[in-house]
């Protein structure tokens, strides 16, 4: 993806810009990561989870149709900024988990979610440019050959 981008004009350059993507959303989870409890406090779990979930959805919708690198900064950054509510799902399961399963519950979230992001990874690369990697099954959508990169 970072190679289709302007900004790229040595290939030896594609890991530092990709570098830059990546960093933008870990630095955006982590500054918004404190302002997510409090407002969960205020307002409620269920609807902190629902908006950070539902700006989740919008940002990777948003990144696949990125056309510059600068695009792909600022929608990669606000999905950190949703991402951060990721300490509210730990008091909802610290919550809900009863004293019996709490440390088991507490000990599978992180396993879940790396589960999750060797998982979505790789369905990441499956799913590239399906117009040319899966032409008999994508090349008739002219939106994927757009895009490339809408699909999850």
């Amino acid at each position: 993806m970072v190679e289709g981008f302007d900004v790229v004009k040595n290939p030896q350059d594609v890991s530092f810009y990709a570098g830059l993507l990546l960093t933008s959303y870990s630095i955006c989870q982590a500054i918004t990561t404190m302002y997510w409890g409090p407002l969960s406090d205020r307002i409620g779990r269920r609807p902190t989870l629902l908006m950070g979930l539902t700006g989740d959805l919008a940002t990777f919708v948003l990144f696949g149709l990125s056309k510059s690198y600068k695009w792909a900064i600022i929608t990669r950054s606000l999905n950190g900024f949703f991402a951060g509510n990721s300490a509210v799902v730990k008091s909802v399961v610290a919550e809900i988990a009863d004293d019996t399963n709490r440390p088991r519950m507490m000990a599978l979230l992180p396993l879940m979610w790396n589960i999750g992001a060797v998982a979505g990874a790789a369905v990441g690369g499956l799913l590239a440019d399906p117009a040319n990697q899966y032409p008999s099954i994508f090349g008739r959508f002219d939106i994927l050959r757009t895009y490339p990169y809408l699909l999850p």
